[in-house]
């Protein structure tokens, strides 16, 4: 009778073990690092920090920037929630900028701009609550349930010193599928490295 529940406190013990083992290899954290090529010359350092709960998972970035003379500059940070990390980011060059699409919250987008030679930083969050706070915005009268799930607010392309962002909203309480969409387009001020919605249109899934 002792041995055999010495036998059983033992396979109690080793799948516990083993549940535990599972739980904390399957969700994180992981640590990883990516160097990106990029078009205007130099590498996107990334390393990036992954952990997973039984709702969802993230993927937190820091970036740097190595230029083609080997210098290092920091860029900044961003995060990938409930969304795979493609390790496929591109920074953008206007003057002495450089702008860097990243991921923000869930279904969000946000934009690093970075002065490389005085070290200048802006950070700009397209958030709904950011979107529908903005002056233009709130002049349109554009019906919205912002508090409902789920909206998205990605950038879409930068482009002329324009970054275009594309803001899909819920505007029914109870069907769930009725959303509107809207693209948002803004300004990019070379000499302050500043942005500015400047126009808000509807947006055709043609385009």
């Amino acid at each position: 009778m002792a041995k055999g529940c010495l036998f059983y406190f033992l396979g109690v013990f080793l799948l516990f073990y083993g549940f535990i083992y599972l739980l904390s290899s399957g969700f994180g954290p992981e640590y990883d690092k990516a160097e990106i090529k990029q078009m205007i010359g130099g590498v996107l350092i990334c390393n990036s920090v992954y952990n997973a709960d039984h709702h969802s998972w993230q993927y937190d970035v820091n970036y740097k920037y190595k230029a083609p003379n080997d210098s290092i500059y920091e860029i900044g940070d961003g995060s990938y929630h409930g969304r795979e990390w493609n390790k496929d980011e591109q920074l953008i060059k206007i003057k002495n900028w450089v702008l860097l699409k990243t991921g923000l919250w869930h279904r969000s987008d946000k934009l690093i701009i970075r002065d490389l030679n005085t070290g200048i930083s802006r950070i700009y969050e397209f958030s709904p609550e950011n979107i529908e706070n903005e002056p233009l915005w709130i002049s349109s009268n554009t019906s919205s349930l912002l508090n409902y799930c789920c909206p998205e607010s990605y950038i879409s392309k930068i482009n002329n010193e324009k970054v275009y962002v594309l803001y899909k909203f819920r505007i029914d309480e109870n069907r769930t599928e009725k959303y509107n969409q809207r693209k948002l387009i803004y300004q990019f001020d070379i000499k302050q490295g500043e942005l500015k919605l400047v126009k808000i249109s509807k947006f055709s899934a043609t385009e």
